[in-house]
């Protein structure tokens, strides 16, 4: 670093390729990230455009760094690993997410195990990108890249599985792995590219060999590509240019930040004007900069099997929260308390803290690890030792409201030694049928904080009592209202219903009105999602036995939600769709014209399909195999509105009773084999 950096000159100027250097070298200064910080948070069209913006020369931006002058002070280096800083050691205060994305292109830094940037030499820019060149970008859940007009947009889901089935031809394999196809792909792989070339790898060329002999190198490498020459020489100096651009960086003065509400703040406020940071990141900065170790800790726990029910953030905060409802406190009953953890209370922490050391010890001393183990063990499905549990797409959709409920429910039962046959019903009853997340698990911690006599280990009936009297969540229609509303179905006609006037024999109690549940259950779009995978859950785990979806979000499923009955039978152009009924009169058209998508986009006409039988389906026929695995009776019945071309009344009304009644039928296996001894509470 430049000796005479001080606060008489607070400026300096550092070439890309100097600033890459400065992040990794040993012997002299280096810079590290601080414990305070915001997320990688850029999205791949930031990261596309920073760097164009580099190859076009213009200005990388003013970087803040500051200098805590501490003896044994931690940081991270820019692997995210905690370090000890030196005296002449610096931390970068402003600029991380453009420091992250050069970084990438030189093949360094944090996102480098899940992101690749190339640059296709081949291909023109397209018409409508606003790049100099034609830079591409992949992720282990993309291993072949986004469409290089739009970075942050996938290719159209059948390009993107007839690539993957050509990868597993090519490399003779029986199963597609994102992550492996990551590893190995090269920039032939990556789709619609003509000569794809990972930056890295001319970066390399040109800091060891210069432009001239870059190019001659590239152009013998790739002459089979019939790559331009010029363009290849226009990118390599541009390049070149690049890696000699000069960066600011401006050191802050230490009064700014040497006290820590200072330090906060104008992190705080740097992001107005740039990347926001969001309460819950400022509150986990806050917790790494008192406990850097806390930060390594998690960073193992989210990258392991089980910790992947969620992000980081969530991790922290919902062990600080527990940690806070375990402490004794004189006034329990306050939000402050059992809520999630923010910021001005994190401040106001003491290093003596009882909270504190709580929460360290349930971080750093592994019972986080071990809780979150068990949590996965008691919800996942098995045939044989969990048969009601939860497949892995579904553990994926959990919201961090229930995962901060889970950590404290199964903190307390490890050591009561309470039972566990519930755990997997009550997750399933919460993402059903709980309308408010933040009010059902404030409501949880409060009553376990101020020891509530009904507080159990797990959660029990006169807790899911409270939630439908306030409103927290939908009343369950009873099982003795199944069979009513079945037959109410059957009584039904061929005019369709709106959403209000469906199930509505289960609203005659006006003290107990439960229709809104099955209404909102078989319209919402989660909700179905959410009901089919449990009810096809042994489909899924005999179909995808290695899928793991908590591993990477941007993954592609291997599944499709098929419509039972196409849509193109019910949601075709109304200019198209009307020539293939044939109804009485002008008013039953209508009927139908404006609530066949009520219906036909309900619970009772879905199902999952993987994708290679869904392709083949098309819009034919149901099976009869798929009788079991998508719980659907009376396949005939099914298939003979499939296959008629022109539907008259009667038609119309078989299609709305066979979905309403199959919705009625989900329901009824989720209520008494999902949701258990809940049930009772509909009795």
């Amino acid at each position: 670093m430049n000796t005479e950096l001080s606060q008489t000159n607070p400026v300096v100027t550092k070439t890309i390729s100097d600033v890459v250097q400065w992040t990794k070298q040993d012997g002299s200064s280096r810079l590290y990230l601080p414990s305070i910080q915001r997320s990688l948070v850029w999205r791949n069209s930031q990261i596309i455009n920073y760097w164009d913006s580099l190859l076009r020369g213009y200005p990388a931006g003013l970087m803040m760094i500051h200098n805590p002058k501490k003896d044994a002070l931690l940081a991270r280096n820019t692997e995210g690993n905690t370090c000890e800083m030196r005296e002449d050691d610096y931390q970068l205060f402003d600029g991380q997410q453009r420091l992250t994305a050069i970084l990438l292109g030189l093949g360094e830094g944090q996102l480098n195990d899940r992101l690749k940037i190339w640059v296709d030499l081949g291909n023109q820019t397209p018409s409508v990108s606003d790049l100099r060149f034609v830079l591409r970008i992949c992720s282990t859940g993309q291993p072949f890249g986004y469409q290089a007009s739009a970075p942050n947009e996938k290719f159209p889901l059948n390009k993107r599985r007839e690539k993957a089935r050509s990868w597993m031809r090519d490399k003779k394999l029986d199963r597609f792995i994102s992550k492996r196809a990551f590893t190995e792909a090269d920039g032939s792989d990556l789709i619609d590219s003509e000569c794809a070339v990972h930056l890295y790898e001319i970066i390399e060329y040109v800091q060891k060999l210069g432009v001239t002999d870059s190019v001659v190198l590239l152009s013998e490498k790739y002459k089979d590509n019939n790559i331009s020459k010029d363009r290849l020489e226009d990118f390599v100096q541009a390049l070149s240019r690049t890696l000699n651009l000069p960066i600011l960086f401006q050191l802050i003065d230490p009064s700014v930040i040497e006290c820590e509400d200072e330090y906060i703040r104008f992190f705080g406020r740097l992001g107005q004007g740039g990347t926001a940071l969001s309460n819950d990141e400022l509150t986990y900065s806050i917790i790494k900069h008192h406990f850097p170790h806390v930060h390594d800790c998690m960073r193992k726990i989210a990258g392991g099997v089980a910790g992947r029910l969620t992000s980081e953030v969530n991790l922290v905060l919902a062990a600080f929260r527990v940690a806070k409802v375990c402490t004794p406190k004189d006034h329990p009953d306050n939000s402050q308390v059992y809520g999630r953890p923010h910021p001005a209370y994190v401040k106001q922490m003491k290093s003596e803290d009882l909270v504190l050391k709580k929460f360290q010890n349930f971080t750093i001393d592994g019972e986080l690890e071990k809780i979150l183990e068990s949590i996965r063990k008691l919800l996942e499905y098995d045939e044989e030792n969990n048969p009601r549990g939860l497949p892995v797409i579904l553990l994926a959709r959990m919201p961090h409201q229930l995962i901060d409920v889970l950590i404290l429910i199964e903190s307390q039962r490890l050591v009561t030694g309470g039972g566990t046959l519930e755990f997997p019903a009550f997750v399933l009853y919460w993402l059903l049928f709980v309308a408010d997340s933040e009010k059902a698990a404030n409501t949880i911690f409060r009553r376990f904080c101020i020891k509530d006599s009904d507080w159990q280990p797990l959660p029990d009936m006169k807790l899911i009592r409270h939630f439908e009297e306030e409103g927290i969540a939908r009343r369950l229609p009873s099982k003795t209202l199944i069979e009513i509303t079945r037959n109410e179905i059957l009584r039904g006609n061929h005019l369709l219903r709106q959403w209000g006037d469906r199930f509505v024999v289960l609203d005659t109690n006006k003290d107990y009105t439960s229709g809104d549940a099955l209404r909102v259950l078989s319209t919402h779009g989660e909700l179905i999602r959410c009901a089919l995978l449990w009810l096809q859950r042994k489909y899924l785990a005999d179909q995808f036995p290695d899928y793991d979806p908590t591993s990477s979000r941007d993954e592609d499923l291997p599944i499709d939600l098929d419509h039972l009955i196409p849509h193109k039978k019910f949601g075709d152009d109304w200019r198209r769709q009307q020539n293939f009924l044939s109804f009485r009169s002008a008013e039953e058209k209508e009927n139908f014209r404006h609530l066949r998508g009520i219906t036909g986009n309900s619970l009772g006409n879905f199902r999952w399909l993987s994708a290679s039988d869904n392709r083949g389906r098309k819009d034919g026929k149901i099976e009869e195999v798929d009788s079991e695995q998508a719980f659907i009776d009376d396949i005939p019945r099914w298939n003979h509105l499939i296959d008629k071309n022109m539907w008259i009344e009667s038609d119309v009304e078989t299609y709305q009773k066979l979905i309403d009644l199959r919705s009625i039928a989900i329901y009824e296996k989720l209520l008494c084999n999902g949701l258990g001894s809940y049930v009772t509470l509909t009795e």
